[in-house]
């Protein structure tokens, strides 16, 4: 496999042949090991002069750093006060940069700029898409952004092409939404084919080896979806794609994470993937939006930093794109049939919340009103249900209730009427995953609902998947192991062309993925994307699951 780890050499014909835990164990030891010989560095700088912060590693000297700097041991000593000559392993050294050259100033024409008032929620990303202007322009005029993008600050941003009205302006501008073909573009770095992708994976991994060795339910996840992103990362290897992977564990500790993103590696990076708690995500998320590096959170449903950082990728959409979202699937394939929404007194809010979807949607006409009804099936029973219902065609029904005490009702009443009348029950994925419902019971209302993912275990790519999964660790592949192959294999893909594909991506375009089509679309003018292409799930009373197809949000 072509592929080279952050912390340790790939070895290939060992690394995955033994037990997935083993294989755990031997590359943490093998990361650890490696890290050790790294030269880690960063740079700062204090007035004119900018200095390289070197860590000494193991058996270095003085003379072999001054060796990898181009520069005398005396300079060294000269910026060092606090060392004799003799140094150890661990000490930073500050080492003369001789490269840098400190940026002149010059007398300012302001005609030539625009006055912008700062506001809390600005960003570098924001005033490059209104003015054209990256941040070290904005930089060399304003020095006082070296502190940071506050708000309140008069800053001088140079003339584009502007009226000259526009440049006398001294009032804040307000930004202009953008044009239509730029408001879905996906903005990734360019790189040549022949280059190495960096991409950095940050789980929780060694959650899943305890002193017991006997690894959670949960920790085995994270641990089947790295495992996913190997094989995906094998797999495009042999297609000449040359990755980096830089793999860290987070743990479950914030400060572990921050600690994390401050590695050298960081600046490096082409794509970050993870962290998978929201909880932990803030300093990751604002790093990405700082450095332009795309971030993928694989798992999340909170929006909360999609809508704040434009190179955010959600793949898990929130709750109310997938509410509207299963409104469109009922519109477009029941436009004329008699839908019936079972609400509870105390229950059903995300029920409601489609059927009001559905009725904006549709129109307050008399005739179109006419076509939703509510049922209380939790007070009334089946009696008066019983009515409304017939036997030559399909009865449409939708419950979006997630109280499982409810769903079971409900589920155990459907199920002995679907005896007498077919049934399509618009659901929930949620349904399956509930303890106290029957399998059966599913089948028997033909369950339809909307999810992210499927997998269809009778397709050739599948079957081969989880083949090399089975002979390359031992064990069948879990869901997990399907989301980390997909993400990997779809953003890795896309940084590969180079792709900026928009709303209008075509299934073309996600070849070669598992169980999921990606579709990633803006939330808003300065935000990231949410995925919001969903696959329909039907539990047929045939007593097979399959696809029904494939829709988006607003389709």
């Amino acid at each position: 496999m072509n592929v080279s780890f952050g912390f340790a050499k790939e070895d290939s014909g060992s690394t995955k042949k033994k037990h997935f835990l083993i294989i755990l164990l031997l590359l943490f030891s093998a990361f650890y090991s490696y890290g050790q010989d790294k030269n880690i560095f960063e740079k700062v700088v204090i007035g004119d002069t900018r200095f390289i912060l070197h860590t000494v590693q193991k058996s270095q000297t003085l003379y072999s750093i001054s060796k990898i700097y181009d520069c005398s041991q005396e300079e060294i000593l000269a910026v060092n006060k606090n060392i004799t000559g003799i140094i150890k392993k661990g000490m930073v050294l500050k080492i003369p940069d001789h490269t840098y050259q400190p940026p002149q100033s010059a007398k300012i024409d302001e005609s030539k700029f625009i006055k912008y008032l700062t506001v809390s929620g600005d960003n570098y990303y924001q005033l490059k898409l209104k003015y054209g202007v990256d941040e070290e322009e904005l930089l060399k005029f304003n020095p006082d952004l070296k502190e940071g993008l506050k708000a309140g600050k008069v800053i001088l941003i140079p003339i584009r092409s502007k009226s000259k009205d526009e440049a006398e302006e001294t009032s804040r501008e307000i930004p202009v939404k953008e044009s239509s073909s730029k408001e879905n573009t996906i903005p990734f770095k360019s790189k040549g084919t022949d280059q190495i992708l960096n991409v950095g994976l940050y789980l929780p991994i060694s959650a899943a080896v305890t002193d017991s060795l006997k690894p959670t339910a949960k920790s085995l996840s994270f641990l089947a979806f790295y495992q996913g992103v190997l094989l995906a990362v094998d797999q495009l290897s042999k297609s000449g794609l040359k990755v980096k992977l830089y793999v860290y564990d987070t743990e479950k500790s914030s400060s572990n994470v921050d600690a994390l993103l401050k590695k050298p590696d960081f600046l490096a990076l082409d794509l970050i993937i993870g962290p998978v708690y929201p909880e932990y995500q803030k300093v990751a998320s604002e790093l990405s939006a700082k450095n332009r590096i795309p971030m993928v959170s694989p798992l999340s449903s909170d929006e909360k930093y999609a809508r704040t950082n434009p190179y955010y990728f959600q793949v898990n959409p929130a709750k109310n794109i997938r509410i509207e979202t299963t409104a469109d699937y009922i519109l477009k394939q029941f436009p004329k049939e008699t839908i019936i929404f079972l609400e509870g007194e105390y229950g059903g809010s995300d029920t409601r919340q489609i059927r009001e979807y559905l009725t904006a949607k549709r129109g307050n006409t008399a005739s179109a009103g006419g076509l939703s009804k509510t049922y209380n099936l939790w007070s009334k029973g089946t009696a008066d249900l019983e009515l409304q219902l017939k036997t030559d065609k399909p009865n449409i029904l939708v419950m979006a209730d997630v109280n499982e005490v409810n769903v079971s009702i409900a589920m155990n009443r459907l199920s002995l009427l679907s005896k007498k009348y077919p049934l399509i029950l618009i659901g929930l994925q949620e349904f399956t995953r509930m303890q106290s419902i029957e399998t059966e019971n599913l089948h028997n209302v033909n369950l339809r609902y909307l999810s992210t993912f499927f997998v269809n275990y009778s397709l050739p790519a599948v079957s081969a998947f989880v083949d090399n999964f089975k002979t390359e660790f031992g064990t069948e592949p879990s869901l997990f192991a399907f989301q980390g192959y997909d993400i990997s294999t779809f953003f890795l893909t896309s940084l590969h062309k180079n792709e900026k594909f928009s709303a209008k991506q075509t299934s073309d375009e996600t070849t070669g993925l598992l169980h999921a089509t990606y579709h990633f679309k803006k939330l808003s003018d300065f935000s990231g994307y949410a995925n919001d292409s969903f696959t329909i799930v039907e539990y047929a009373n045939t007593f097979e699951v399959k696809a029904l197809g494939n829709i988006l949000r607003g389709n």
